[in-house]
């Protein structure tokens, strides 16, 4: 890597750094006034805003829907480093939020993320239909994580080793460092669709500004606890008003 190359690197680096820091320290200050969470434009205004508990508040980004107000899907923002244990009332009020806006709307799908710029970053799924709400849960509950670090270093029934990343409820510099990660790669994926993955780490792992190695523990990890709907669901009679 020449001088010039070094220099453009770094200063992505240290931008991106820096960008993240302040997207991190917003989430995790309280809101003296109300909602102060990540948003997908600045520019646009949320859809809703609420609040759960005193220290965790939503908003509701990117909602569309149907031509007939029957249908309405959108995205719905917390805290990363939200319990698992907190996402059953986070959703209840988000959906709660929604109807009272969309009174019409019979089926609403929403995706909980820590930030609508990560795609992969998804802590659950709802889907709500005529009275009844399924969510599929993203992240592990304590029980499952621990279950799943107990299997690390033994062997399946086939004799193979088993070697996953180790679970733990991400701190800032941890969820700071897999974003950035994620976010590269995506960026990356988004610039040359044809390249193969370790071809993907290398180049987030530069824009980054740490080792393939250290990259690719970092997407491990967010892959591993962030799937989406990986970790059970849950179904409940939520007849919202």
């Amino acid at each position: 890597m020449n001088q010039s190359t070094r220099i453009v690197v770094g200063i992505i680096s240290l931008f991106l750094s820096l960008f993240l820091a302040w997207r991190i320290g917003i989430w995790l200050e309280p809101a003296p006034a109300g909602p102060s969470l990540p948003a997908g434009d600045p520019k646009s205004p949320p859809y809703a805003t609420g609040t759960v508990q005193e220290d965790l508040h939503f908003e509701i980004r990117n909602v569309r829907i149907s031509g007939d107000g029957a249908a309405l899907n959108g995205i719905g923002i917390i805290r990363f480093d939200t319990d698992r244990e907190r996402i059953k009332p986070a959703v209840l009020a988000m959906l709660t939020a929604v109807k009272k806006k969309a009174p019409a709307a019979k089926m609403i799908t929403l995706e909980l993320k820590p930030a609508v710029e990560c795609t992969q970053c998804t802590l659950a799924r709802a889907t709500y239909r005529e009275g009844r709400t399924v969510i599929r849960y993203g992240i592990p509950s304590q029980e499952q994580i621990e279950r799943h670090n107990a299997l690390i270093g033994t062997t399946d029934g086939t004799g193979r080793r088993i070697d996953r990343p180790r679970l733990y409820r991400p701190d800032k510099e941890t969820f700071g460092a897999g974003l950035a990660v994620t976010m590269a790669l995506e960026a990356a994926r988004q610039k040359n669709p044809s390249a193969g993955e370790e071809q993907l780490l290398d180049q987030a792992a530069a824009t980054v500004g740490i080792s393939p190695v250290v990259a690719a523990r970092h997407r491990d990890f967010m892959k591993a606890y962030f799937t989406g709907d990986g970790y059970g669901e849950e179904t409940l009679d939520t007849p919202l008003q």
